[in-house]
């Protein structure tokens, strides 16, 4: 009946339409569901303790309004946003407003908030930086991590060669920021890099990552755009080369892509088209198939 349904959002709407029908979903299967991880499922990663490898991807709760709705089905963490510092319609509500959310959930969190940060689309390409310091500055004792993801497809992309500089300030700036904020506050907050491999040739931002020693990769690429196999062998060589933890993203849509993916030395994974077109219950199944795979090994 869910896929009936998530189909039709799609045919008759627009993927936006799917994602909400998604979202109301979640919310209502997550008031009668309880869901108890074994303990054979548990990661710790990057200093930070996940109950589960299955998490939710940035894009689909981007307000933060769901977190709550998560820990009792099934999900080890969740990644809200992008959050950008001004309010921009039909993308995000602005850095006050997801502020204000985040300040009304309990410390410590039921299972690690990660918290995607960009720019507003018409940044100039010089200032950049300051929209992520603006948001970490914002967010840092509301996230467990957070994630400098590279920009978006309808504004500044910087995945793309021509803002190689651009980046490299950008990150340069994280970098520095993070460790200011952890010596005025106390608090340590791991910052990982997202990739989406499907955009740009990721060698140049692999190299980004490692040399400005970033905690952790988010490497992102859907199998309906590359085959699997690419991409398999893709986050392979990001591990490799790396030496730090990467969470896959992407194509996640059974519970066999995430044990592949798992297998090929990621982390943990998040989900996002895989919640639109198979239902809430999607965490349940993979950590269900996970778990007899722990037993059987």
């Amino acid at each position: 009946m869910y896929r009936w349904l998530s189909a039709a959002a799609s045919g008759l709407g627009t993927p936006q339409c799917a994602r909400k029908l998604a979202a109301h979903t979640l919310k209502l299967a997550a008031i009668v569901a309880t869901t108890e991880l074994p303990l054979a499922l548990q990661r710790n990663v990057m200093g930070l303790l996940f109950p589960g490898p299955v998490g939710l991807a940035a894009g689909f709760d981007k307000h933060g309004t769901l977190y709550p709705s998560l820990p009792p089905l099934g999900f080890g963490f969740a990644e809200i946003g992008s959050v950008i510092p001004l309010p921009e319609p039909q993308r995000s509500p602005g850095l006050d407003a997801v502020t204000a959310i985040l300040a009304c959930y309990p410390c410590p969190h039921p299972i690690p908030l990660g918290v995607s940060i960009s720019m507003n689309r018409m940044t100039l390409p010089e200032r950049m930086a300051d929209d992520y310091l603006t948001c970490m500055q914002a967010l840092w004792q509301y996230a467990d991590y957070i994630t400098i993801n590279l920009g978006v497809r309808a504004g500044p992309d910087l995945h793309q060669p021509e803002h190689r500089t651009t980046l490299r300030n950008v990150l340069a700036a994280a970098k520095s920021k993070q460790a200011s904020m952890r010596a005025e506050s106390g608090l340590h907050r791991p910052m990982l890099v997202k990739i989406d491999q499907n955009r740009a040739d990721t060698d140049n931002l692999l190299a980004c990552v490692r040399d400005f020693a970033f905690d952790g990769l988010i490497l992102g690429g859907d199998t309906h755009k590359g085959e699997k196999s690419v991409l398999l062998a893709n986050l392979e060589r990001a591990v490799k080369v790396l030496g730090v933890p990467v969470i896959s993203v992407g194509g996640i849509r059974t519970p066999q892509d995430a044990a592949d993916r798992l297998s090929a030395g990621a982390a943990l994974v998040q989900v996002y088209h895989g919640i639109v077109e198979y239902g809430p219950l999607l965490p349940r199944r993979i950590n269900a198939h996970l778990s007899i795979l722990a037993v059987a090994s």
